[in-house]
């Protein structure tokens, strides 16, 4: 079983998905920092994808921190890096400005944004079974 929720869907790179729904299951807390992570070979049988699919997104997701690998022993969760405040904001700055975009495009007023904003992280807040 996979240790975090997908549904593959067309017109984004499945490997994308596979980074957002990890990066999505460690935010909710349903992966944690030391959890085994599936190998390329599992996770590839259990979504019926190619294995190179797989491991280019294990490898996007060492890049940006979430996983590490320990050679001989696996693919790990990786603990958080505390970078400052400021490190933090600066970083979500191009992801913010996309949302505003996108939602400016789709004529979205910023009430309405925020109230989807905070009923996604209500969401990703849910304990999952």
């Amino acid at each position: 079983m996979l240790p975090f929720s997908i549904k593959l869907q067309p017109g984004q790179p499945i490997y994308e998905q596979i980074v957002h729904a990890v990066k999505r299951a460690a935010a909710a807390g349903r992966i944690v920092p030391g959890d085994r992570f599936l190998s390329v070979r599992a996770l590839s049988q259990e979504l019926g994808i190619n294995p190179n699919t797989v491991q280019k997104a294990v490898s996007e997701l060492t890049a940006q921190g979430v996983l590490e690998i320990h050679p001989g022993q696996g693919c790990f969760v990786r603990g958080k890096s505390v970078p400052s405040k400021e490190a933090q904001l600066e970083a979500l700055r191009p992801l913010i400005e996309c949302l505003l975009v996108e939602a400016a495009h789709c004529g979205v007023s910023e009430a309405r944004l925020l109230q989807l904003i905070q009923t996604e992280k209500r969401k990703l807040d849910e304990p999952r079974h």
